[in-house]
């Protein structure tokens, strides 16, 4: 029997053959490209590989493909962009717990032990990483940076391990109390200037800012931001609302935070529920805000998968049983009443798709984010409900689809790096079995993934997933 370190030996061994594999030039041989720099398709053409980078794209009468090259057919199949997860959380180290406060409905504002701080966070990002390669997800935005994220990140990038691009903010910058465990509290305006340093010098994309912060310190690390062009995401604080933050030009605001509130009728009290707030959002204010969201250039990562209803099936358990039990655990632990009240998720899903849907209707930005890991939003899997939830809200499988690879490399300023299939790009590719601007589902009928220039066929990344499940098995 092999034991426990035997077991994750061999399966990091299945995980790294990374470093050495396929120094040769890949060509895909008449492949039909769809290169998403516009609503188009590409037919007959030929996509030369050589270190990493897309070196050649063209008709496959006029690439001339290296002799060494591996030569994958293309007839008959699509080439597109990897996909971008614009809002995960990759696995931290635990902070230094200053209180215990578990999740508390008797609580307004207690402090949690962040679910996706582990110390085993090296075994669990190595999980993640193959899940997303697995499903097509090349690039992530990870929404809080931290140390042992930036290690996983390093990895990545030389070959080391398997996983996607990752483009880290800065960690959670919070008021006081703080919401959880770890943040960082920025109350005073040396604070959010030592807060937008921090950031800077440890190179992350952005600052993040959360619910709790009061209106000055907001406007002061917004300032503080600009000044260093550090870009500033995150939630709408409670003492700014959404229109301070639209006002403020933030750029991007993540799980449509912030909307319900700016949505409700002029006078009468404060809704005293969650409930109450839900019932009063009037729909028909939403157009205006729209407009305003896209004159101010703020985009939107709605997450919308978040509040979706999963089925309790096979295929749902077969992608639960490839996550580490360790970690489903610590979730099942601090969100017990999960989507306990399925009626209540419904109404908030249809909410969530009809804000959506006005602001693409009124050309405000979208990125395409899930949220994950959550109980029921998996890393890779729950992106492609994700681009299905986007066709519900009405955009098209192209305008969807674009929402995580050519505007989310525009929105991380990034369009050189990936997002279309062209010269000098990383080569991130899915090879499709049909046209994904067909239906959007097309996007999961992969004959492999490329990533950063290494292929691998779905048998492969089928017979990696089956050593993950019968590691979280034993």
């Amino acid at each position: 029997m092999v034991g426990y370190i035997g077991r994750w030996s061999i399966l990091a061994l299945t995980l790294t053959p990374w470093l050495n594999a396929q120094q040769q030039p890949v060509a895909f041989i008449d492949v039909t490209v769809v290169p998403m720099d516009k609503e188009q398709i590409l037919p007959h053409q030929t996509v030369v590989v050589t270190g990493g980078r897309i070196a050649q794209v063209g008709r496959s009468t006029s690439v001339k493909v290296p002799l060494a090259a591996l030569k994958i057919t293309g007839t008959g199949r699509y080439l597109m962009p990897g996909l971008a997860d614009m809002h995960v959380h990759l696995i931290r180290s635990l902070p230094k717990v200053k209180s215990q406060s578990p999740p508390s409905d008797n609580s307004s504002h207690p402090t949690i032990i962040p679910t996706s701080a582990s110390t085993d966070h090296e075994r669990e990002n190595q999980a993640f990483g193959l899940l997303f390669i697995a499903n097509g997800v090349t690039t992530v935005r990870n929404m809080w940076g931290d140390p042992a994220v930036d290690a996983f990140a390093k990895q990545v990038d030389s070959g080391d391990v398997l996983g996607p691009h990752i483009y880290s903010t800065g960690p959670i910058t919070d008021g006081s109390p703080l919401t959880w465990e770890g943040s960082r509290v920025v109350e005073t305006q040396s604070q959010a200037d030592a807060a937008v340093n921090e950031d800077k010098a440890a190179g992350y994309i952005a600052l993040k800012v959360y619910n709790g912060l009061s209106a000055e310190a907001y406007h002061w690390l917004v300032s503080a931001a600009r000044a260093q062009n550090l870009p500033v995401v995150g939630h709408v604080p409670d003492t700014v609302g959404l229109r301070g933050v639209i006002a403020a030009r933030q750029d991007s605001i993540e799980h449509l935070d912030g909307f319900w509130e700016a949505l409700q009728p002029d006078s009468g009290p404060a809704p005293a529920s969650m409930k109450v707030l839900m019932e009063r959002v009037d729909l028909f204010k939403l157009p205006t805000l729209a407009e305003s969201i896209r004159a101010a250039r703020v985009w939107n990562c709605p997450t919308l998968d978040l509040d979706r209803i999963h089925p309790d099936d096979a295929e749902t358990q077969w992608q639960m049983s490839l996550v580490p039990p360790a970690l489903l655990e610590r979730y099942r632990k601090a969100f017990s009443h999960w989507q306990t009240d399925q009626e209540r998720t419904r109404r908030v899903f249809q909410l969530q798709i009809s804000i959506t849907r006005v602001l693409h209707q009124g050309g405000a930005r979208l990125l395409l984010g899930t949220d994950t890991p959550k109980l029921t939003v998996l890393p890779g899997f729950s992106l492609y409900e994700e681009l299905q939830n986007f066709v519900e809200a009405g955009l098209t499988p192209y305008e969807a689809i674009r929402a995580g690879t050519s505007d989310a490399a525009i929105f991380l300023h990034q369009e050189n790096e990936f997002g279309v299939v062209a010269t000098g790009r990383r080569a991130d590719l899915l090879l499709l079995e049909a046209n994904p601007l067909d239906d959007v589902k097309n996007v999961s009928k992969r004959v492999g993934v490329m990533a950063n220039g290494h292929w691998l066929t779905e048998a492969e990344l089928r017979q990696r997933l089956m050593a993950l499940r019968n590691k979280n098995q034993h």
